[in-house]
């Protein structure tokens, strides 16, 4: 099983953060979040100043009253990060989303303050 499966189906892991390899080439998994890390330990993983694709387990409540869980996929484009990464990200995450079947929701975060 990949590492997004193992979170999908057996809600291993509360996040996985994406990043570009250097040679620009392929997508990596730049670190996890075992199940239970909180939000702000997840926040504190993303970098200023640069750019990252994140999924986040997040539970939320149905209107029935019952709690599920949604996988959100995040892009990360912080403000201050310099135009060719964010370009290079940008262009590249929907083949990053095609690969992740399963996502309920899209964000796309700037600032740590669009994550709250």
């Amino acid at each position: 099983l990949t590492v997004f499966e193992q979170m999908k189906l057996r809600s291993q892991y509360s996040y996985i953060i994406f990043k570009i390899t250097d040679d620009k080439k392929y997508i990596e998994i730049e670190t996890t979040g075992e199940k239970g890390e909180s939000f702000e330990s997840f926040t504190s993983k993303l970098p200023e100043g640069d750019c990252r694709y994140a999924v986040l387990d997040v539970e939320i409540q149905t209107k029935s009253g019952a709690t599920t869980n949604k996988l959100i996929f995040i892009a990360w484009s912080d403000d201050n990060a310099p135009v060719k990464p964010k370009m290079l990200y940008a262009s590249s995450k929907d083949a990053l989303k095609k690969m992740l079947t399963g996502i309920n929701e899209e964000f796309q975060a700037t600032e740590k303050g669009d994550l709250n």
